[in-house]
């Protein structure tokens, strides 16, 4: 009879000696390894485990010897090499206190394990979605609010919404049971939540009028067997701003029966011009940084430009040929300037000129000027911002006509004045006039037609400007005066 037992027995039966050899197993566990009761039977019991669970299977030996019995469980290789797992109920096998062996009753829970493992690996792809997804998305638990539906219904109540638009008591009540297990970083920024752990601790202040009515839209889903619920809805944010959304819920895969894991999607309706305006300022602030390490980058590159010409210059013994890479090197460095400015502005696209123009002068005065000479400088262009596109062919028009009254108007006098003013006339048009108080052009010089180089750059540059540029005969000394426009 207590063979018939063993051999009939739903379990895998696994008897061992005190050296852990094994004595015994019914065709239950033999099939299980898809071997024969009497390949097994004689063998030592790590010939049916892996190398990898050595301790794991020194401990349970350990533990039969000690006399204690528990359950666990355990992978098994099969004939084929393949793993088996199993659920081993386990007893030592004692007489008058000595450990004589085993006997343990093994479960197939292959199967089961399986299915643990492909559950796992999909709350692992979905919780990785959650997390990287643009889309505001809520991880909530809605199984104690099936309970407490699923208890109206046994009660008698058919019609769920009728019940709770009758009771709004009901409705505060049922939402309570709602949990929200957690929430990705696009729910924080949608209701301008300070951080994640604020929004999981205080959604329930979001609570208004209206979510009552949204409530009853899910637990009229829910009642009718709904794995997913949608719908538009108003929402306020924690700075008290509306925001329109389509909320939209659903069941996540293995969780059907008890709507214990459900994803809640929150799609933005907000005016579609805001949106665009919203995606836009994202995609600017990157653009910013990017346009940072660019006004960087060729700041640093033109300041090689320029150290590689003061090396060159130094090896130059013909004046002219020195005024010439001197020259080079105010022009790159009115270039320069206007990169590091916008490096080091909070703003990386426009750079206050009034502030441009005393760095850049200034020092180029200071390095032409005579030692006994006293040039004043004259400024006025505070309210002044410009783009880069305008800056850089500004600056450099600045650049020559300030060196060419500092070597032709200035020059041999031990004081002048130098002058610069910028307004703005009207939207995006301005008027520069500048100049020096010095001896002045030959009455027959036309800039228009002149031959030197840095007439020339005078005349092109303005025209880059998409502006004009004409002499004040009116005062002593040089004068332009510069329309412009600010490029786009």
């Amino acid at each position: 009879m207590y063979q018939l037992i063993i051999e009939t027995a739903n379990e895998g039966v696994w008897i061992k000696d005190a050296n852990h050899i094994t004595t015994f197993v019914n065709s239950k566990m033999a099939d299980m390894l898809g071997d024969t009761e009497e390949n097994i039977v004689g063998r030592h019991f790590t010939d049916f485990t892996f190398p990898e669970d050595e301790i794991i299977i020194s401990e349970m030996h350990k533990r039969r010897e000690d006399g204690g019995s528990d359950g666990y469980e355990l992978r098994l290789r099969n004939k084929q090499g393949e793993a088996v797992w199993v659920f081993v109920n386990a007893s030592p096998l004692m007489k008058e206190g000595k450990y004589l062996g085993s006997l343990g009753m093994l479960s197939n829970i292959t199967m089961h394990k399986q299915k643990e493992q492909k559950r796992i690996e999909q709350e692992r792809r979905y919780k990785s979605l959650f997390e990287d997804s643009p889309v505001p998305i809520w991880d909530e638990d809605f199984s104690k609010v099936k309970k407490y539906i699923d208890q109206l219904k046994e009660k008698g109540i058919t019609n769920v919404r009728e019940y709770f638009e009758k009771n709004i008591d009901a409705v505060v009540e049922c939402s309570a049971l709602l949990q929200v297990n957690d929430v990705n970083q696009a729910v924080v920024d949608l209701n301008e939540a300070p951080n994640k752990a604020y929004m999981l601790q205080n959604y329930t202040k979001l609570v208004d009028a209206k979510s009552a009515e949204y409530a009853i839209n899910q637990f009229e889903a829910i009642a009718n067997g709904g794995k997913s619920c949608e719908f538009d809805a108003e929402l306020r944010t924690f700075n008290n701003n509306i925001v329109h959304v389509h909320l939209k819920w659903t069941v996540v895969k293995g969780y059907e029966d008890t709507y214990e894991k459900v994803y809640l999607s929150t799609t933005d309706l907000t005016d579609r011009i805001v949106a665009e305006n919203a995606n836009l300022r994202k995609s600017n602030d990157q653009k910013v940084l990017l346009l940072k390490e660019i006004h960087h980058r060729v700041k640093n590159n033109l300041q090689i430009i320029t150290s590689l010409l003061k090396l060159q210059a130094n090896s130059v013994e013909d004046q002219a040929t020195m005024e010439l890479f001197e020259l080079s090197l105010h022009r790159i460095n009115s270039m320069a300037l206007v990169h590091d400015l916008l490096y080091r502005s909070e703003d990386f696209s426009r750079i206050n000129y009034g502030m441009y123009l005393e760095t850049l002068v200034t020092p180029l005065i200071e390095s032409m000027q005579q030692d006994d000479a006293e040039i004043e400088l004259e400024i006025n262009a505070d309210n002044i911002s410009l783009n880069i596109n305008t800056s850089i062919p500004l600056g450099l028009l600045i650049n020559e006509i300030m060196t060419n009254s500092m070597k032709h108007g200035l020059m041999g006098r031990t004081s002048g004045k130098i002058y610069i003013y910028i307004t703005e006339e009207e939207a995006g048009k301005f008027l520069m006039c500048i100049g020096d108080d010095g001896k002045g052009f030959a009455p027959d010089v036309d800039i228009e037609e002149a031959e030197t180089l840095g007439l020339q750059l005078i005349t092109s540059l303005a025209e880059q400007l998409m502006g004009d540029i004409e002499r004040d005969h009116t005062h002593p000394g040089t004068h332009y005066r510069v329309h412009f426009k600010e490029l786009s």
